[in-house]
């Protein structure tokens, strides 16, 4: 039984508590709402677990939810969209901080109503709540003036920028017209999104937030634990990831498309818990060498930057995937304490 598994303390809430909880959500309300900082809206919650506790962290997120759903609600009501306009804001961001809130704090009824889980169980089950919000919002019906309007002008604007990169030869304008219609586009993102895009894309985002957490977290606080270094995947994963394969090949060969898209999504949550135990392999190394802590930090910075960064991003997500699954036969930390 790891610390953070256990039961999450609820203390009677104090001063202190009840203002972090309050800077905490409303940094992260803000960052959702300025545009360039959205990436950047879970960190502030994932920090307030780190830095204040668990309870301050739940606190947080409740008021940020709420912070969220009055705003959504007020711009909704000005722009006459009502009630529906600001449902897909508010599902979004409610899945989202929920589960990241979940990874970081732990459970509340963990011990008492109902089993503590694994972290990696924990990822795992926030990470298909958030691809199934994410599901929601593409593949609702809905009208030209709601979510599918606005993924429909972006389309349309992704198309136009292709055709008109292809320079002046007619030929190639009119085959990538006929090509990438905005039809044709939401037919691929929907393939996409259903066999493991929606999960990953949640993945990443719980991932990066809970690192660039960490990472400002020892700004606060001088010791700071990484439980990444100590991740092993189960031990049957590298049996079920094998199994997948051929799953999805039947299942596309006799068309069993609910088949195939959860072997596709049970590959997906293979590769992330060894994409997982590989960044565990990397952290334990580099903690193993004696660094300042500004070198520590901006290693941190370096390995969440490349993660982030197209191109490069594949690379090193296909290494630290094979170096995950290398551990299985080789010895590649000194400690094999299970997270």
């Amino acid at each position: 039984m790891h610390l953070e598994d256990a039961a999450v303390p609820l203390p009677r809430i104090g001063k202190s508590t009840l203002i972090s909880a309050l800077v905490c959500a409303g940094v992260c309300v803000m960052c959702m709402k300025a545009g360039f900082l959205t990436l950047l809206f879970l960190v502030p919650l994932g920090v307030c677990s780190i830095v204040f506790g668990p309870a301050a962290a739940w606190l947080g997120c409740v008021f940020a939810v709420l912070g969220n759903g009055v705003l959504a609600l007020g711009f909704s009501l000005q722009r006459g969209a009502g009630l529906a306009g600001a449902a897909p804001d508010l599902l979004v961001f409610t899945v989202l901080v929920l589960g990241f809130t979940w990874i970081m704090a732990g459970n509340p009824l963990a011990g008492r109503w109902m089993p503590p889980l694994r972290t990696v169980f924990r990822f795992a089950a926030a990470s298909l709540a958030g691809s199934l919000a994410f599901m929601g919002l593409l593949l609702a019906p809905g009208s030209d003036n709601g979510f599918a309007g606005l993924s429909h002008a972006q389309l349309e604007a992704i198309t136009a920028g292709f055709i008109a990169s292809s320079g002046t030869d007619a030929a190639r304008q009119a085959l990538l017209e006929s090509l990438l219609t905005p039809d044709n586009l939401t037919v691929m993102l929907t393939a996409f999104v259903l066999r493991g895009g929606a999960l990953l894309s949640a993945f990443f985002l719980y991932f990066f937030s809970r690192q660039a957490a960490l990472i400002f977290a020892r700004l606060f606080r001088r010791q700071g634990s990484n439980d990444l270094i100590s991740f092993i995947a189960p031990r049957n994963t590298i049996w079920v990831l094998t199994l997948c394969l051929p799953v999805i090949l039947i299942g596309r060969a006799l068309s069993l498309t609910i088949i195939e898209v959860a072997a596709w999504n049970l590959l997906v949550i293979c590769v992330i818990m060894f994409l997982a135990q590989g960044g565990g392999v990397v952290f334990y190394n580099l903690a193993r060498r004696p660094m300042p802590l500004m070198l520590r930090l901006l290693c941190g910075l370096a390995f969440v930057f490349l993660l982030i960064s197209p191109g490069i991003n594949l690379f090193v997500i296909g290494l630290l995937v094979l170096i995950g699954i290398a551990e299985n036969w080789l010895p590649l930390r000194g400690m094999r304490n299970e997270k």
